[in-house]
């Protein structure tokens, strides 16, 4: 494992002293970079490859250095250079027209033109200048002239020599055609062969180095795409310059200025119409390229296969999904199935339970009628036993449904002696009236046995406890009966109100709702505990003046406000707007709904019966005597305040 030695610690660092921040992080700052050059191309070439640095280097560029190397360096090229032979048009050339020569063929370099490197140049020019030199050539002829090619030669070498200016000649050079192949192959020519060297023609003018080539038929798919990216983003760097008029003297500044803006305008020209020709190559390469017609094919054939595959998934999927369907069919209908059959058993277990109910309650019925009923059989008579065998049926209604069979096997077991079976119901119409103390109306005939166990167990007989309440008054029996009607069964907290009304209208203190219910009871039955001359009294008195207004009186919303001293002391005189029965929330909110639904801009007669109809249980009068009775608490509010 490899050691790293760490540096020594800093003066200001002592020991036993806290950390020591000596050189904060600069803040972070936003910059802007343009991807460009050759690194930016060479990311480019290994995301697409997906190949590493090394790689990239020793695929695309290490070749192209080392074919520079080698020619610019390797003295074997120098050696072994042959020069074109120089004929009588070259020794014919003037050099006030160099301008419009081939300079590469006056240095005898017309082969290699382009790819002459520049150690070659000047090999080139060493030859060509010792083999016509002037004083060379004045010792063999007295031609004033034989100078002539010797300006040449200097004049291309110094062209040729110069990296600028030699771009500009090459990018002009009429020895190299610019033209393109037809748009239609024959059938004996090869694409490779035509467009290849085409392709690399054009490839000498691009910026980016080296340019790729464009392969053969093997080529995979993916230098294929590469090829054409890199030539539809084809960057080149061709100059017109060379092409440039110039004179060698000009009139003037602006004819010079006006010389320079056309030539200008004919270099862009001429760019444009190159960018075309070399964007047009492309193109048509692209359309007669045969990989790209049979990678087409090939995707052709994938996304078939693909389709075939997606379909032989989707049918695969779509099958299981129809098992998986047919599963959960078949466990639904299973689960129905045995759903339903619990639901037959219960329904058959409930029936049986009603059933056994029935028969049980028969079997009461019927030992309780065996032995008369548990009365006196000196004392029974057709009207007791009717009215003990309803009670019977009340007393049933109202027991447990599992008390039921215990009760009828307790019965069992005391009979037949009457008294303790009696004694046995009893205790069962006592637990039935604690459960339930509405029912206790319902026991007319067991009452006196009722009453008489309720008297052994507190010591105390019905007519103490009568004596104990306070006496009915004949008036206030009567307000009873009034206020009974007033207030029918289902008003909310019915025997509360009852007994409110009584104490403001009667002026009696307030009794309790079992009092009230008791009382109420005993007068529907004929039955009073006290002196008969109060119901007696009753039921011959007509009815007065002082007693209609009662009954015709609105009843208390006993919701709102207490009412004061006066009012109590004096109920008759104070003239009453409210309801006669109390409104519910319900009552209240379909009013409220009514109202707005029918406001007083309203035009038709028929408004309150409208809002008598929208609110449930309610009549024309009533709803209005609600309303007025709620403006008024809402004016009595506002004058308070």
């Amino acid at each position: 494992m490899p050691t790293f030695t760490l540096p020594c610690a800093p003066v200001s660092l002592a020991g036993g002293s806290v950390a020591v921040v000596h050189a904060p992080i600069s803040s972070t700052a936003t910059a802007r970079i343009q991807a460009v050059g050759e690194r930016f191309a060479s990311y480019l070439r290994r995301k697409q490859d997906n190949s590493t640095e090394s790689e990239d280097y020793e695929k695309h560029v290490l070749p192209y250095v080392l074919a520079r190397t080698k020619l610019d360096n390797d003295s074997s090229t120098t050696e072994a250079l042959a020069l074109d032979k120089v004929t009588d048009d070259l020794l014919q050339l003037n050099p006030a027209e160099w301008r419009s020569q081939d300079h590469y063929k006056v240095l005898g370099l017309s082969e290699l033109r382009f790819r002459a490197t520049p150690a070659q140049i000047k090999k080139a020019h060493q030859l060509r200048a010792l083999q016509f030199h002037p004083d060379k050539l004045a010792k063999a002829s007295s031609d004033e002239h034989s100078d002539s090619f010797f300006k040449c030669i200097q004049k291309a070498y110094d062209v040729l020599r110069d990296p600028t200016k030699r771009r500009q000649y090459d990018s002009v050079d009429r020895a190299i055609s610019d033209d393109i192949p037809k748009a239609r192959l024959s059938h004996e020519q090869d694409f490779f062969a035509v467009y290849g060297p085409v392709f690399e023609r054009e490839g000498r003018f691009s910026k980016r180095q080296p340019v790729p080539l464009l392969g053969d038929l093997n080529t995979p798919r993916e230098d294929m795409e590469a090829f054409y990216r890199f030539w539809a983003s084809f960057d080149s760097w061709r100059l017109f310059d060379y092409l440039d008029k110039v004179k060698d003297h000009f009139e003037n500044r602006e004819e010079k200025r006006w010389q320079e803006k056309k030539n200008k305008a004919e270099r862009t020209r001429l760019k444009k119409e190159d960018n075309k020709r070399v964007s047009d190559l492309v193109q048509q390469a692209m359309s007669l390229d045969p990989r790209v017609e049979m990678y087409k094919e090939q995707e052709r054939r994938d996304k078939e296969r693909k389709r075939l595959e997606r379909e032989s998934l989707a049918r695969q999927a779509d099958s299981e999904l129809a098992a998986a369907e047919d599963r959960r069919a078949r466990q639904q209908k299973q689960e129905a199935e045995e759903k339903s059959r619990l639901a037959a058993e219960e329904k058959r277990q409930r029936e049986q339970k009603k059933q056994e109910e029935r028969a049980a309650k028969r079997a009461v019925r019927t030992l309780i009628a065996e032995h008369g009923y548990l009365a006196d059989p000196a004392t029974l008579t057709p009207a007791m036993s009717t009215s003990r065998a309803a009670e019977v049926d009340i007393l049933l209604e109202n027991m447990a449904k599992s008390a039921i069979s215990e009760f009828h096997q307790a019965l069992l077991a005391k009979s037949p002696d009457r008294k303790l079976m009696l004694d046995i119901v009893t205790a069962a119409i006592h637990s039935a009236i604690d459960r339930t103390p509405a029912v206790a109306m319902g026991f007319t005939s067991f009452v006196r046995g009722v009453e008489a166990a309720k008297q052994t167990q507190s010591g105390h007989s019905v007519k103490q406890q009568a004596k104990a309440q306070r006496e009915w008054s004949a008036k206030e029996l009567e307000m009873l009966t009034k206020a009974a009607n007033k207030f029918p069964g289902g008003t909310v907290n019915r025997w509360d109100t009852i007994g409110q009304w009584l104490a403001h209208h009667g002026g009696f203190k307030q009794r309790s709702g079992e009092e009230l219910l008791a009382k109420t009871s005993e007068l529907r039955k004929g039955v009073h505990s006290g002196s008969g001359s109060l119901v007696k009294e009753l039921q011959t008195k007509t009815v007065g003046a002082a007693d209609s207004a009662v009954q015709n009186q609105a009843s208390v919303r006993y919701d709102g406000p207490a009412l004061a001293t006066s009012q109590q002391t004096h109920p008759q005189a104070q003239k009453e707007t409210v309801p006669e029965r109390p409104w519910s929330a319900n009552e209240q909110g379909q009013l409220e709904r009514a109202l707005q639904a029918y406001p007083p801009s309203y035009k038709g007669a028929d408004r309150w019966d409208k809002i008598a109809e929208a609110v449930v249980g309610r009549t024309r009068k009533e709803c209005k005597s609600r309303v007025r009775f709620l403006s008024e608490q809402v004016r009595n509010k506002n004058a308070a305040t």
